[in-house]
């Protein structure tokens, strides 16, 4: 089972980032088997908030509206995994130093740890810096 970090979705849901291995990748996995974490909910959906604020005064708010809208039904498609005290627990366990690495991605991978799930990124180098879990990436 696995999990996909903030960035595999994100390349995954935006057809500019076309990759054809991954799009593939994903495609072919039972959806079952397909995790994201509230983290990446959470990352994904801020940057599209922050796409409406930025365009609250001119015509484009309607096509930020709209973006906002494809992207959370879009992230609907995947089951979502919460950020729980088993996830907290992991994540406090952590170096100081490990969490420097990012604190978001610290957090999706003490989710991946707490439900036992590979994680898939193409920020591979850092995750494994983190090693809670094996990591791979379905880009390449």
């Amino acid at each position: 089972m696995y999990l996909l970090d903030t960035s595999v979705v994100s390349n995954f849901l935006d057809e500019r980032r076309f990759y054809p291995r991954l799009t593939d990748k994903i495609l072919s996995q039972p959806a079952e088997l397909i995790f994201i974490s509230i983290i990446t909910v959470e990352e994904i959906l801020r940057g599209a908030l922050a796409s409406v604020q930025k365009s609250k005064r001119q015509p484009s708010v309607i096509f930020a509206y709209q973006y906002f809208e494809e992207l959370f039904s879009a992230l609907n498609q995947f089951q979502t995994l919460p950020y729980n005290a088993k996830a907290e627990s992991i994540y406090q366990s952590l170096d100081t130093k490990i969490k420097r690495i990012g604190t978001q991605d610290c957090r999706i991978a003490a989710i991946a740890a707490a439900n036992d799930l590979m994680i898939v990124t193409v920020n591979v180098v850092d995750f494994k810096r983190i090693g809670l879990v094996d990591v791979e990436d379905w880009t390449i």
